[in-house]
């Protein structure tokens, strides 16, 4: 009778244990940016099977492209030994993103349909040719991974410009290491000025306690 009592407290105990762990994990800690009037944060929620843990996501109040300008935060739920080399591999992920941008500039309502860019079809700048290099190595648009620091500290950065056509497509991906956990924010515009503002947002990044 004695061992099933110890057996239930010991049972107890793991089951408090596990509730306090979960609590503190999911409430002892808020990621924030500070966040301007013309943009809204909303949670960030991926629809497939991937490393990141969505946290939040940063666009303009709604426009006809305000969802090809967005900041996102995600917490990585794998270790990461390499940060350079897991923002360089983490850039091939991004193809798909880049792919429906391509996609937008192609569809018959862009203005890259009009019959008056036809001639510019040989030039480097058209975009089958960064289609084809991206295909082969999508890092000769980025410069090399730098170390930079923000409100929270020091951080790793993939900053890249992919030319479609007259358009460029700015997008910018982070690593920051805090509270034992890395940090991914991504960065993507089609607007120079608005990749100025999200990267304002970004240097804002903090983490906050939630116990006192």
């Amino acid at each position: 009778m004695e061992k099933w009592s110890n057996s239930k407290n010991k049972l107890k105990f793991l089951f408090l244990y596990l509730l306090v762990y979960l609590v503190f994990e999911n409430k002892a800690f808020s990621q924030t940016f500070d966040i301007p009037d013309h943009f809204i944060e909303s949670p960030l929620i991926y629809s497939h099977e991937t490393n990141l843990k969505g946290i939040s996501r940063v666009s303009p109040i709604k426009d006809s492209f305000s969802k090809y300008t967005v900041l996102e935060l995600s917490l990585v739920k794998s270790s990461i030994n390499y940060p350079s080399k897991w923002l360089k591999d983490k850039m091939y992920d991004e193809l798909g993103d880049i792919a429906e941008t391509e996609r937008l500039l192609r569809s018959k309502d862009s203005p890259l349909s009009d019959p008056i860019f036809d001639q510019f079809k040989h030039l480097p700048i058209y975009i089958n040719d960064t289609l084809d290099q991206l295909a082969i190595n999508p890092l000769v648009f980025c410069k090399k991974v730098d170390m930079l620091y923000n409100a929270s500290g020091k951080f790793y950065e993939l900053n890249c410009t992919i030319p479609f056509g007259f358009f460029n497509n700015y997008l910018i991906i982070r690593l920051q290491y805090k509270k034992n956990f890395w940090y991914f924010t991504k960065i993507m515009t089609l607007n120079y000025a608005r990749m100025i503002e999200l990267l304002t947002i970004a240097e804002t990044f903090n983490i906050k306690s939630n116990v006192k």
